[in-house]
Order: structure tokens, then sequence, then C-alpha cells
């Protein structure tokens, strides 16, 4: 049975006091087999993304704020592709998984990229569990793309996290409940995890 995890923007820039607990949780998730596809995606602000243009926004340009946080870095496997590339990059098997990457530009995971992907590996019936970075952007923005195009969105609130501080976390989460419905935000995975589990032995 497929259970597709995307794991959105776990990159450097994006991790700070705030959030940095998300980037070992999500590493656990992965380890444990649980999940399978597993896609990554990370933000490049290339010279022609909006938040650039509009926003004069001038970080995540290198992998020195770009990269991927170490924990998700070792969970993903391999060389890591350069940051111009857009195409979407198969990252193997391992962890029960296949994963693959995407890069991007812009909030959303649902890039051009990204729909051919869900296409191809037939995700279109089925759930999308959504973890990372950005709860009140790129957590949200997803989340809401995902069920506007017919497929169920369930967000793993307890590993996500914004940069900004538990307010705007907090705040993504509230609005996510009423958008998608409550019963899509899931606040404690353990319990979800434990029947995972067993059901593997």
């Amino acid at each position: 049975m497929q259970r597709p995890l995307v794991v959105n923007d776990v990159q450097r820039g994006n991790i700070t006091e705030y959030n940095r607990f998300i980037s070992a949780g999500i590493a656990s998730i992965v380890k444990a087999e649980l999940f399978n596809p597993i896609i990554f995606t990370r933000y490049v602000n290339s010279s022609d993304s909006p938040a650039k243009r509009f926003l004069n926004f001038e970080q995540m340009k290198d992998f020195g704020d770009a990269g991927m946080a170490p924990e998700i870095s070792e969970v993903m496997g391999g060389k890591t592709p350069p940051l111009d590339k857009a195409e979407t990059v198969d990252l193997g098997e391992n962890f029960g998984a296949k994963r693959f990457l995407i890069t991007k530009s812009i909030y959303t995971c649902f890039t051009p990229e990204f729909e051919e992907l869900v296409a191809d590996l037939s995700l279109d019936n089925t759930g999308i569990y959504f973890v990372g970075a950005g709860t009140e952007s790129v957590i949200l923005k997803s989340a809401l793309d995902c069920f506007e195009r017919g497929i169920e969105p369930i967000v793993l609130a307890q590993y996500c996290g914004s940069s900004r501080g538990l307010g705007y976390h907090e705040k993504a989460l509230e609005i996510l409940k009423q958008l998608i419905g409550e019963e899509r935000v899931i606040k404690d995975f353990t319990p979800l995890r434990q029947r995972w589990e067993r059901a593997k032995k």
C-alpha cells in the first residue's frame, strides 16, 4: 500500500530555534519505513522567483542556506544535485521507499514536476502526508493545493514548524483545520505510528 510523504523545504535557511526539532523527527519516521514514496522538496530563490521579484528576498540562493538540514540530507542519501536543476531527481530506494527530490522557487510543492510525479506514481487517489518547514506558508499552501486537486491532504503537525515562532505555526494549523478539515490535521502522530509499526510485523 502506498503512503506518500512529502518532506517540505527542511533546509538550513528554514531552520531556526523555533522549529529545529522537526529535522530529527522527520528523519526518524523516514527511517522507521512507514512511508512510500517519499518526496523531498527544496526551495531555491532563483533570479525570477516571486520572492525575489516582489519581496526583494535575497536568501536561499546557495548551499549555505538552501542546503538540506543534516538529518534530512542523511535520509535523502547520495549526492545532492546542483541547485539550478528544477527537474525531478530520483534518489533511489532506501528505508523501504522510493525517494525523489523536487527543486522549486515557489511556496507550494505543486510544481509541474511534482504534478507529473504524482501522476506517474498514481498518487491521485490516495492521501498525501505533509511535514516540513513553513507551516504558515509552504505547508499551508501545499495542503490547500492538494485539497483543491481532489487529493486528501494529511498534515502531521508535530513534524511541521515555523521559523518565525510557535504562534505562526499554531495559527496556520487552526486555519488548516477550517479549510481542509480538523481530522486531517494530526496533532499526535504516535497512535498512527504504533498502529502502522504493528502492521509491519
